[in-house]
């Protein structure tokens, strides 16, 4: 088997790391400049602006990319142009269009919906990003079809770095005004690194030729609708879940007897501390469910199911082997990391609770992206459905009790109840028996190396400093001695040899 699914991973994978490390930079130090509180205005914007995105354009790219690598596939390369240049122009006035509803109704969305008045500045803010991020998605999608990983991951680098640049003069200008200027001064690094993100798709876009004309494909547009569909409600984990805690953290918090303020920094320690670190956590997935879809609805499309099979078992396989290990670590060095990287220990306890659904949370989106190549996009949203509705549950019940460990506990157990039911609907597809070891075998191994390296780090740590520069020296020296460890021991009992193959595509 060929490796194109990894080479396009890999791209995309190195892509993400260096915009989430980039992103990084701002989740650091942005405590530093707003406290709690005003990371916590700043937190309250995402949420909403993440559900309008997945609702609207979120399945584009992966829809498109699929269309036109068939289309290109079948000798069409111009309807292929014709169409991704149509959802481009399309999907910029819709998201135009939400940029204006967003930001004239920030005071209402700030009052009523989340409680909180002083976040209507950063709605504000972040209001034009969605006509941005809209076109971006087409390009991308675009260049996905293409088999054009590099341009993508280009687009989300230069959107960090223009994000990063922007965000801390102006929160740092805007900070005598008063915290809730600050915190919109730095939501709106965001439009203008989706801007710049955007203009560097269509320069090389148009490098490539001519822009296409001719009437807008009807039909096209519409298959692509249907499409991008499913593909939208079903990657609203995330969104729905930062909404929910965005609306039921602080007003349970508050119900427990903090204050408005109290509550709302509780908030940003649990969506603008602990929620990053885990999401550094998957972008191996995210690039793996990005490249695994042209390559299971090609083998779907020819009839060779276990050819697809076999493919979503090998990347089960890598998920398991990449997500076990970072989720032991963060569970081991939550308190050293998010004092380190905060300056605080706060968000340890919420980080370590996450940290517990890294895997499941990878598993989750590369289950949904196996379901959506084969034609079954319906299936993930509606067990989407199933454990939105279990983290609604158990926030709602837990975080008086347990504050912001509740609504992590949330998180994981929809996490992992959406991934389950995802591999029952992809065991079905192939129509075999909902195998459970099937999917939990490939996890023994990493799993047992997992508890080796998170031994060697708590001994490595042990020996750290109370305090101090070097005590955070020795933390990062301890992600390196656990990297190490894993590696070494997966090599000891020859597991490395069968990820290296699977890697190569033997």
């Amino acid at each position: 088997m060929g490796g194109s699914v990894w080479s396009g991973a890999l791209w995309l994978s190195l892509g993400s790391l260096v915009s989430r490390l980039l992103g990084a930079v701002y989740r650091i130090f942005l405590p530093r400049i707003l406290g709690d509180y005003g990371v916590g205005l700043f937190q309250m914007a995402y949420p909403l602006y993440a559900v309008l995105l997945a609702l609207s354009i979120n399945g584009v790219p992966v829809a498109l990319a699929k269309a036109t690598a068939a289309q290109r596939a079948a000798g069409r390369a111009a309807e292929a142009d014709r169409l991704a240049a149509w959802t481009f122009r399309i999907l910029l006035g819709v998201g135009s269009l939400l940029a204006a509803v967003v930001g004239l109704g920030a005071p209402w969305l700030a009052r009523v919906v989340f409680r909180e008045p002083a976040a209507a500045w950063s709605i504000r803010a972040l209001a034009p990003a969605l006509a941005f991020v809209a076109g971006e998605a087409a390009l991308r999608g675009a260049f996905l079809g293409q088999r054009r990983t590099g341009p993508a991951a280009a687009s989300q680098v230069l959107e960090q770095l223009v994000r990063v640049a922007v965000m801390f003069p102006l929160a740092l200008a805007l900070l005598p005004r008063g915290v809730h200027w600050a915190a919109a001064g730095a939501t709106a690094g965001a439009p203008a690194g989706a801007l710049a993100g955007t203009l560097l798709l269509l320069i090389l876009n148009r490098r490539r030729g001519p822009r296409p004309r001719g009437p807008w494909p009807r039909a096209a547009l519409l298959r692509l609708a249907a499409d991008a569909a499913p593909m939208s409600l079903s990657g609203l984990l995330f969104p729905l879940l930062m909404l929910a805690d965005s609306v039921v953290v602080p007003a349970r918090l508050a119900a427990a007897g903090l204050g408005l303020r109290q509550a709302t920094a509780a908030y940003g320690r649990l969506s603008g501390e602990a929620m990053p670190l885990v999401n550094l956590t998957l972008i191996a997935g995210a690039a793996l469910a990005a490249s695994l879809v042209p390559e299971v609805a090609q083998a779907v499309a020819r009839g060779e199911g276990g050819r697809a099979e076999e493919r979503v078992q090998q990347v089960v396989t890598l998920v398991w082997a990449a997500a076990l290990p970072m989720s032991g670590g963060l569970m081991v060095l939550a308190p050293a990391l998010t004092r380190l990287l905060y300056g605080g220990a706060g968000a340890a306890p919420a980080l370590r609770v996450l940290a517990a659904g890294v895997g499941f949370l990878s598993l989750q989106q590369v289950l949904a992206a196996a379901l959506q190549a084969a034609g079954r996009g319906w299936a993930p949203v509606a067990n989407l459905v199933w454990g939105a509705l279990l983290k609604l549950a158990l926030s709602w019940a837990l975080t008086p009790w347990l504050g912001i460990r509740g609504a992590a506990a949330g998180t994981v157990a929809a996490a992992v109840v959406a991934a389950l039911l995802n591999w029952r609907a992809w065991r079905r597809q192939c129509q075999r028996p909902s195998d459970w070891t099937t999917l939990l075998a490939p996890a023994a191994w990493p799993l047992a190396a997992t508890v080796v390296m998170g031994t060697a780090v708590q001994l490595w740590m042990a020996a750290a400093p109370a305090a101090g520069a070097t005590a955070g020296l020795w933390a990062l020296g301890a992600v390196a001695v656990g990297a190490a460890v894993y590696g070494l021991t997966l090599v000891a009992v020859g597991q490395a040899g069968v990820l290296a193959r699977i890697w190569a595509g033997r």
